[in-house]
């Protein structure tokens, strides 16, 4: 299973069986392609990055909106950087426009992988705004590119994220509490640092491919196993 609210509603509707084998299981990163900078260029450049399709409303483009807005005037500097298939729908645009936003934010359309990479290795910090999410490649795929997080607690991101430890889980639909941590994490350069080097090794002790795979292949082995004994 992906994130720890599927594992918890798992259990309990298996409560009752004695012989069901389930487990946190989420899928792997390449973590050859998705890599770190040695010194990740935060100063020249700096931007907040967003990965997915803005057209998706569950993707919640608002809250990522309202809380870039309530940045503080000491980070105005900082922009706002997403990327995805789907472009951002006209009321994405209307709001950025309503906000006075216009030169703090862009959008990347469909990045080659080799322009993504890019895009995660050079961000500040990673956001995911959604209401919801199965897991969350692309928590994956930042924090894989050493760049701490900062997400909402919708699914996936809860059982990704060590709080304070390579990111921030904030509450949903929370813009302040989400302004708040990006702005740590976009002024204190020691500890995006340290996050950052953090989110590398959680990444590498759990989410490298061939070691979120060992959890499929030792259901198989197990299966297999069953099926020579009847």
């Amino acid at each position: 299973l992906e994130n720890p609210w599927m594992l918890d509603y798992a259990r309990q509707v298996n409560a009752h069986r004695s012989n069901v084998d389930i487990r946190y299981a989420p899928p792997g990163v390449d973590t050859e392609l998705f890599n770190p900078l040695p010194t990740r260029p935060t100063l020249a450049n700096p931007y907040i990055l967003f990965v997915g399709r803005l057209d998706d409303p569950r993707k919640n483009p608002v809250l990522l909106l309202n809380a870039f807005q309530r940045l503080p005037a000491s980070l105005k500097h900082v922009h706002l950087v997403t990327a995805g298939a789907g472009n951002p729908p006209p009321s994405y645009w209307a709001q950025v426009k309503a906000m006075g936003l216009q030169d703090r934010v862009r959008h990347v359309q469909r990045p080659e992988t080799a322009d993504l990479v890019k895009l995660y290795q050079q961000a500040m910090v990673f956001a995911l705004s959604s209401d919801e999410e199965g897991l969350g490649v692309v928590i994956l795929e930042a924090m894989a590119c050493g760049v701490p997080v900062v997400a909402t607690q919708c699914g996936g991101p809860d059982g990704i994220i060590t709080e304070g430890e390579d990111g921030f889980l904030v509450p949903l639909d929370c813009p302040d509490a989400m302004a708040e941590r990006l702005a740590v994490l976009c002024s204190d350069r020691d500890m995006n640092a340290r996050m950052g080097r953090q989110a590398r090794k959680t990444i590498e002790a759990r989410y490298a491919d061939d070691l979120a795979g060992q959890a499929f292949v030792d259901v198989w082995d197990r299966l297999l196993q069953k099926a020579r004994q009847h």
